[in-house]
């Protein structure tokens, strides 16, 4: 029969996580023989560039729960001519598998609609004809719809080396595999504080457990190596890097330039109830600095989201209906860095004391008197209002004044 080394040479191309695939060279058009051809074992390793991918976590993303739990079935054994000694290397199809990937083979079909696959006395061993098609399309279909599912690995069967970011998972016994990723919720999420890094968890692996060296087949030893640029595979997370903001806060009359000691809050809700606190359990606030009167919140992590600032101290000698209320948005940008995409008043209406231009950014002010407000603000509605009523107020004692003039003529 036909050797493995075309399906050997394509263990690896199996492995990338969801969503990326590898591609490997072309493998050799005549099997291998050698006279020390034998299998080294039953453990598949997988490399990676960080060793947490292979971990589950806490919902917070703060501390690891333990290792990804997967299933494996086994499609194919490998199956040495003259025994053990060595000889030629073929696969054999599992037999109480065999109808279901036999079926899963043929669903490859061309893109006629035809099989390429007829049946077994046509075409031979179904993992062996695939093998030997080498064609990387096929195989990686046959992987997403392997005809099988598999059996879960113990937990003592799945090991993490943090100081080499590998993980090994030791099959049954020797083979050619199926590997499932059977985590749950599959996408796992780490947080470091400073960001968080989403792993997207593993596509199903058509892996082989290692062989001699002198079977003579590309990728024999069981490694499939995340890392390779080779494999030219994805690592499958994708890390975001939190971010913080920051605004100028201004007075009037001297302090135009800068205002300081006014004290900002953070909330996570509108209605400012649910003080927002940092990863160590503090109060998320900033002070206006002396300097110019700078809100610094930088130093704080934040998500992309939306929360609430508040002015919960306003500088001496200034107006406390002037405090600031503020809602700021922080978004994502394509370098996955968490940033500020806007802050807007929530005063209703506007007071006008929030301003922003590409020169200065976001800059708020805090006023001594109501007089101080922008006529276009809540100064205006608020002078308007009164102005409102007075002349309501007035034209009632015009009026009842009118009225009692026009009794005593009448009188």
């Amino acid at each position: 029969m036909a050797g493995i080394a075309a399906v050997a040479t394509l263990f690896a191309a199996m492995t990338a996580p969801a969503s990326a695939m590898a591609e490997e060279p072309a493998a050799p058009d005549v099997p291998q023989t050698s006279t020390n051809c034998t299998t080294k074992g039953n453990i598949i390793t997988v490399k990676g560039k960080d060793a947490d991918a292979f971990r589950t976590w806490t919902d917070n993303g703060k501390t690891p729960l333990g290792n990804r739990t997967f299933s494996v079935a086994k499609v194919a054994d490998y199956k040495i001519d003259n025994g053990e000694s060595g000889g030629l290397v073929h696969l054999e199809t599992v037999n109480g598998s065999k109808p279901d990937i036999i079926q899963a083979v043929k669903d490859l079909s061309a893109n006629a609609g035809k099989s390429l696959y007829e049946n077994e006395d046509h075409d031979g061993d179904p993992m062996n004809w695939l093998a030997n098609t080498k064609n990387d399309m096929l195989i990686r279909r046959y992987a997403e719809h392997p005809g099988v599912t598999g059996s879960a690995l113990a937990a003592e069967q799945v090991k993490v080396d943090d100081t080499n970011n590998t993980m090994t998972l030791t099959m049954p016994n020797p083979g050619l595999y199926v590997i499932f990723d059977a985590t749950q919720p599959k996408q796992q999420t780490k947080d470091t504080g400073d960001t968080t890094v989403e792993y997207a968890g593993f596509s199903n692996m058509l892996v082989g457990t290692p062989l001699a060296d002198d079977c003579k087949v590309t990728n024999n030893d069981g490694v499939v190596d995340l890392t390779s640029s080779n494999l030219k595979a994805k690592t499958g997370s994708a890390t975001t890097e939190r971010g913080g903001f920051k605004f100028t806060k201004v007075g009037v009359e001297s302090d135009r330039s800068g205002l300081s000691g006014a004290e900002f809050t953070v909330y996570s809700d509108k209605d400012f109830t649910q003080v927002l606190k940092d990863a160590k359990g503090n109060v998320v606030k900033a002070t206006s600095s002396e300097n110019g009167g700078l809100v610094d919140f930088e130093g704080f992590k934040l998500n992309a989201g939306t929360y609430y600032l508040k002015e919960t101290v306003v500088p001496a000698g200034y107006w406390s209906g002037s405090a600031a209320k503020l809602m700021v948005t922080m978004t994502k940008n394509d370098q996955g860095k968490i940033e500020l995409e806007s802050i807007t008043d929530m005063s209703s209406p506007a007071s006008g004391l929030l301003s922003h231009s590409v020169q200065y950014g976001y800059v708020y002010r805090n006023i001594k008197s109501i007089t101080q407000l922008p006529l276009t603000g809540a100064m205006g509605m608020a002078i308007l209002g009164v102005v409102a009523v007075l002349c309501i107020g007035g034209a009632s004692i015009i009026i009842v004044r009118a009225r009692k003039t026009k009794r005593s003529f009448v009188a």
